[in-house]
């Protein structure tokens, strides 16, 4: 699938997860609801991707916020949490290496993330 495409299922999912997700006790397990600011946060960061980086999985969690992943292997995965404040909560396991820690998003990706990105090695 070409890189084009796969931002567009990932916006199609963005916009499937605003509609399910958006009642509270959205899981049954007592979900707090993913708010309209958490969508147009993930929706500018995906936008500010460079081109040249594979569309992530995305998914809601039970705190509200919106969760983005690249996957390659078990232990080749970026998981990107976005709060409805705007912040980039942030894990990866990169081999026997772990990288984690949170960044304010502004309107561009983090350095951080994306060198993350390219050490997941999914491009």
């Amino acid at each position: 699938m070409a890189i084009h495409e796969a931002k567009i299922d990932v916006t199609a999912h963005l916009a499937a997860i605003a509609a399910e997700c958006a009642a509270p006790n959205w899981d049954g397990y007592g979900a707090i609801p993913v708010i309209p600011v958490t969508i147009a946060h993930a929706h500018r960061f995906l936008d500010a991707l460079p081109a040249d980086v594979p569309a992530p999985q995305v998914g809601a969690e039970p705190d509200g916020h919106v969760t983005l992943e690249w996957h390659r292997a078990a232990r080749r995965t970026l998981s990107v949490s976005i709060s409805p404040e705007g912040e980039l909560h942030y894990a990866a396991l990169l081999g026997s290496a772990k990288a984690f820690g949170t960044e304010e998003f502004s309107g561009e990706v983090p350095q951080i993330i994306l060198d993350l990105i390219h050490r997941v090695g999914i491009q």
